[in-house]
């Protein structure tokens, strides 16, 4: 049996951004809320294993400045989500609805792939 839920009182800016996100999703607002309730509603991903740490490799003597940087910049980022951020005009930098919404769409494609994935074994 469904139940029928209402939410009042929404600032027409969210709801304009929620009308946005639905189009992009080529679903109605009804299947864009449903579906961001879904998302909130499952059962939390369990912990993972932190990715190895960076470690910076020791200075070898006195080299010409900014030797090996971009290496060391390389893997700083490598597994990171560096790359997929969107670029954002300078007034929207600050918008934290915005970065809510990118970081729901981050986390929503992290546990689409870890869905994908299947599940992992764990040694005891």
């Amino acid at each position: 049996m469904s139940v029928s839920l209402s939410i009042k009182d929404v600032p027409e800016p969210l709801a304009e951004r929620l009308r946005q996100r639905a189009a992009r999703n080529h679903r109605s607002l009804q299947r864009e809320l449903m579906a961001l309730i879904e998302a909130a509603a499952e059962t939390p991903l369990q912990a993972r294993e932190p990715e190895p740490a960076y470690v910076a490799a020791p200075a070898a003597g006195a080299g010409a400045a900014g030797d090996g940087l971009m290496a060391e910049l390389d893997a700083v980022v490598a597994g990171s989500q560096w790359g997929s951020a969107p670029l954002l005009p300078r007034d929207r930098l600050h918008d934290r609805a915005l970065a809510r919404e990118l970081d729901f769409d981050c986390r929503e494609a992290e546990l689409r792939a870890a869905r994908a994935a299947g599940p992992r074994e764990t040694s005891r």
